[in-house]
């Protein structure tokens, strides 16, 4: 079944992201549209009932939504923006089966955006 910890993980590091620019809100967007796409890619996969899937339809569609209202303002020069960004772009780039296991969303890049993060004070 989908993996939750996949959604916490990306939801948690987009809110804990205070960036909002065109490039990262674009990564952001995209990469929740990559999560959303290897969920329903998964749930045509599995034997799932068609309440469940009318049940988890509208939380895929609202995900991507929610991440992108959920994002702050800093300007491209933040000291986090960088990082974030790459970040972002590490995860877009696993694999959907990679997604499935929360160790696979873990990339060198978002592990050095944590690390500088939580250098910053900022708990993700």
């Amino acid at each position: 079944m989908l993996n939750r910890s996949l959604f916490a993980l990306v939801l948690g590091l987009v809110l804990t992201m205070p960036v909002r620019s065109d490039d990262l809100t674009t990564a952001a967007m995209d990469l929740c549209e990559k999560v959303k796409s290897c969920a329903m890619a998964q749930m045509a996969e599995e034997d799932i009932t068609p309440e469940m899937r009318e049940m988890m339809q509208p939380m895929l569609d609202n995900m991507c939504e929610s991440v992108q209202s959920s994002m702050g303002d800093v300007p491209t020069g933040h000291a986090l923006y960088g990082p974030a960004l790459a970040c972002m772009r590490s995860m877009e780039k696993v694999s959907c089966q990679q997604m499935q296991n929360p160790d696979g969303m873990k990339t060198p890049e978002c592990d050095k955006y944590e690390k500088l993060a939580r250098e910053a004070g900022i708990d993700s």
